[in-house]
Parts: C-alpha cells; sequence; structure tokens
C-alpha cells in the first residue's frame, strides 16, 4: 500500500489529504500537524477576539476524530516532523511525550504554512507582545486582553486592521503605527486613504512613515518606540507580515523561489519527485504576468491542496495562475483588491493607467444605497485589464470578482463596456460602475 505523509493540517495540507485519499481510497494517509488543530479559519480569528465568534471551536471545520473516523485519515496532532530524508523517503516524527517514530512515505506534501515576520528589536520578548499565526494564539491573546486597556498594533496590513477593529469593539484604545504612507500595501493609498478615514472616524489613531526600533518595560510591555516617538501600550500585536515557513528545508535539495518559498509547477510539484508543496510554503504563478509569485491567501492554499492531492491520486490537474483577490471589512467599509495595484504595475514596467470611478451602489431614489469608489488599472498599449481595488459601504465583492474573471479572460478595458451586468433597483445602478469605468476608457482612447 502506498503511503502519502502531509506536513501540516492547515487548508492546505487537508485539501491534499482528502482529495488524494477520497480519489484514491486504498492510499494511505498519514498528517502531522505540530499544533492541536486541523482544517481550521485563521481568518476568523479577528472575530473570536471581538467577541463575533464566541468559541475557537466554531473555527475549526473538521475535528481529527471526523478526520479519522468518516474519511480514513490518520491525523497526528502535537506532532512535529524534525528531519525529512527525501533520498531515503523517511521523516522523523516527534510526538507530545517526547516519542520520536521514523515513518517512510512514497508521496510527501509540504504544507507547513507561513510564518510572522519578526526583526532582532530590543524588548521584543517581553510579556503583552504577540503574533498571530494559529489558533492558540488567539486563545492567549483573547484572555490576555482581558486586562489591556492600550492596544498597539505594528502594521497595518490585513491582519492588523482587523485586530484593530477587534480591539476597538472590546472598548480598548488602539493605536496601528505603520512604516509605509498609507494602510494596506496591498492597495494603492488613493483607496487606503478612505479606510484610514473610516478607522479614525471609530476611534482608531493611525501613525505613518513610523518604523519601530523597540520596545521598553519591566518584564512586561510598557511602551512600543519608533524613529519618531513613543506610544503606551499593555498589550501589542505584532504584525508586520508573513514569510514561508521553510526552516525544517533549508538544507534540503529543494527548490526555492520567489521570496524564498518553495518553488513548485502548475501540478504542485517540486523539483523532487513524489514531493509536493503547497499553501503559504510554496510558489504560485501569477495570472496577470504569468511570472513566479508568492500570495498567502487561503482560498489559493485550499485550491493548491487540492490540485496537488488529485495529482497524487492520478488524476491530472493544474493551477494555472492566481490573481490574489482579497477583501477586508474595515467598521462599515468593504475593502476589495485583484491583480496588480498601480504601484506593482509601474514597477514591472506596465505602461498602466487608471479609471477611478465614485458611484453609488443603487439608484439613489432606492432606500439604502452608499458610496462605491472603483478604481480599474490597464495597459495603455494592449489596453488589457491588469487589476482593480473598490472600497464602499456594500457591493465591494461582486465589482472585484467581477475583475477577477476578466483578469483570467485576458479582457481588454473595452470589452468590459459589453458585459452584460443585471439590473435592478435594489441590487445595481443601471450603469454600474464597472461599466462607468469602462465608458471613461473608451472616451479617453478618443481624445
Amino acid at each position: 500500500m502506498a503511503r502519502l505523509l502531509v506536513i501540516g493540517g492547515g487548508p492546505a495540507g487537508m485539501a491534499a489529504a482528502s482529495k488524494a485519499k477520497r480519489e484514491k481510497p486504498d492510499l494511505e494517509v498519514i498528517v502531522a500537524e505540530a499544533g492541536k488543530y486541523v482544517s481550521f479559519a485563521l481568518c476568523g480569528i479577528p472575530y473570536y477576539l471581538a467577541g463575533v465568534v464566541k468559541d475557537i471551536n466554531e473555527l475549526v471545520h473538521y475535528t481529527p476524530e471526523y478526520f479519522r473516523e468518516k474519511r480514513k485519515i490518520d491525523v497526528r496532532i502535537k506532532t512535529k516532523v524534525t528531519s525529512v530524508d527525501f533520498s531515503g523517503k523517511k521523516a522523523i516524527l516527534e510526538y507530545e511525550n517526547g516519542r520520536e517514530e521514523e515513518v517512510e512515505w512514497d508521496y510527501l506534501v509540504i504544507a507547513t504554512g507561513a510564518k510572522p515576520r519578526t526583526f532582532p528589536l530590543p524588548g521584543l520578548d517581553l510579556e503583552g507582545i504577540y503574533t498571530i499565526r494559529s489558533l492558540d494564539d488567539a486563545v492567549i491573546i483573547k484572555e490576555a486582553a482581558k486586562k489591556a486597556e492600550k492596544v498597539v498594533i505594528v502594521g497595518g496590513g490585513y491582519i492588523g486592521l482587523e485586530v484593530a477593529e477587534a480591539f476597538r469593539i472590546l472598548g480598548k484604545k488602539v493605536t496601528v503605527i505603520e512604516a509605509l504612507d498609507h494602510v494596506l500595501p496591498n492597495v494603492d493609498k488613493d483607496i487606503a486613504d478612505y479606510v484610514e478615514e473610516e478607522l479614525r472616524r471609530n476611534g482608531i489613531e493611525i501613525k505613518k512613515e513610523q518604523k519601530v526600533v523597540g520596545f521598553e518595560g519591566n518584564g512586561k510591555v510598557r511602551k512600543v518606540l519608533t524613529e519618531k516617538g513613543e506610544y503606551e501600550a499593555d498589550l501589542v500585536i505584532f504584525s508586520v507580515g508573513v514569510v514561508p515557513n521553510t526552516d525544517l528545508f533549508r538544507d534540503s535539495p529543494l527548490e526555492f523561489g520567489f521570496k524564498g518559498a518553495i518553488r513548485v509547477n502548475e501540478r504542485m510539484e517540486t523539483n523532487i519527485e513524489g514531493v509536493y508543496a503547497v499553501g503559504d510554503v510554496a510558489t504560485v504563478k501569477n495570472i496577470v504576468t504569468g511570472k513566479e509569485d508568492w500570495i498567502a491567501l487561503a482560498q489559493i492554499a485550499n485550491k493548491m491542496g487540492r490540485v496537488a492531492g488529485a495529482n497524487i491520486a492520478g488524476l491530472e490537474m493544474s493551477l494555472p495562475g492566481v490573481a490574489g483577490t482579497a477583501f477586508i471589512k474595515v467598521f462599515d467599509l468593504e475593502v476589495g483588491r485583484t491583480g496588480l495595484t498601480e504601484f506593482q504595475a509601474k514597477k514591472l514596467g506596465y505602461n498602466v493607467e487608471s479609471i477611478v470611478v465614485k458611484s453609488v451602489t443603487k439608484p439613489k431614489y432606492y432606500p439604502g444605497w452608499k458610496n462605491i469608489v472603483v478604481k480599474i488599472l490597464y495597459d495603455s498599449e494592449s489596453k488589457k485589464i491588469l487589476g482593480a481595488q473598490a472600497v464602499g459601504g456594500e457591493g465591494v465583492s461582486m465589482r472585484i470578482n467581477a475583475i477577477a474573471t476578466a483578469l483570467y479572460a485576458k479582457l481588454t478595458v473595452d470589452e468590459l463596456f459589453n458585459i452584460d451586468f443585471g439590473y435592478a433597483p435594489p441590487f445595481a445602478p443601471v450603469w454600474d460602475p464597472l461599466v462607468v469605468a469602462s465608458s471613461l476608457a473608451l472616451r479617453r482612447k478618443k481624445v
């Protein structure tokens, strides 16, 4: 009987294990997970901290027992893989009690995910400073927050802002420190400006263009120090991004690619036969540029796992590329992006043009309409759509998902005008913001 060993029980790892076992029932599947949860939703952590999700177990899609009993997958939690012998097809598993076991494998899936990016800053080891990358982290932070009044979030990315909102809902004094000139580095500044306005409107202080240089406290954090000032804090969330968790494999024969992630092809195969890498630890192709990229998002991780599992089972499946489509809610604002930002497009050498449309989500005569801003980016020569961003009170996801589809279809901004977007007063205006944007691009073309 052939054996598959999966290192990591997150969304990507469990998707690979489940697909392989489903398609090839006689395959023995072992999943080694260092933590105590598998098949979990990290994206739900801010809502657990805010109290929207009452029990941490609600963020667990399926338990280890479910996988063992229903799917016949041997899930081993609190189990670390300490070494991998690629030539001998063996791995050493270390269990919670310290016992070690050598496990042979025919197929290996590396799904170790990403880890928080940290820097050797003075005082980073003080009590009260946390990173978020597991459900266990969330439980510890929620307990610590009960005694905190002043919270500082270092980093204004997706997780940083969602956690900032969570603590504000809990009545904490919240300060966000961002090294760049705007929050949400994955959108352009003109879109991020609306987000910053919403944060301030809800009582969150924003300190931009400030690099954190250290922390002070007597055993427990009391101040966050930046190049421009210092800020009192009872609790600090250090959220300055993530990097591929490849520590175990740094001296291995695996090939590494963009941003140090394990290089894979469209079938999720590494350069070693029988070895696959999926999720936040692996590279992926950007659907817009056609180049190797690294995009740590949950929906991409799930698809990568499914593709790997299918190929291990003998099916033909590939992932041709991703657009990096993502959403975030910031209090009463929805924010979305897909493809390239204007900054990224210019850096890659595109002759980028942008159209920004300020519109409404429904006709103004219909109750409940809200403002929305849509920004579409396209190449000035080919007119190919390169990406889009949107911010507004509602309706952001439908517009961004439409542009994501357009990116896969390689549509031009002119062709966007011809799409038959549905209209009815309760749902959308007769001239959808996307159609307005394409119309403006057509007009610009004629000038």
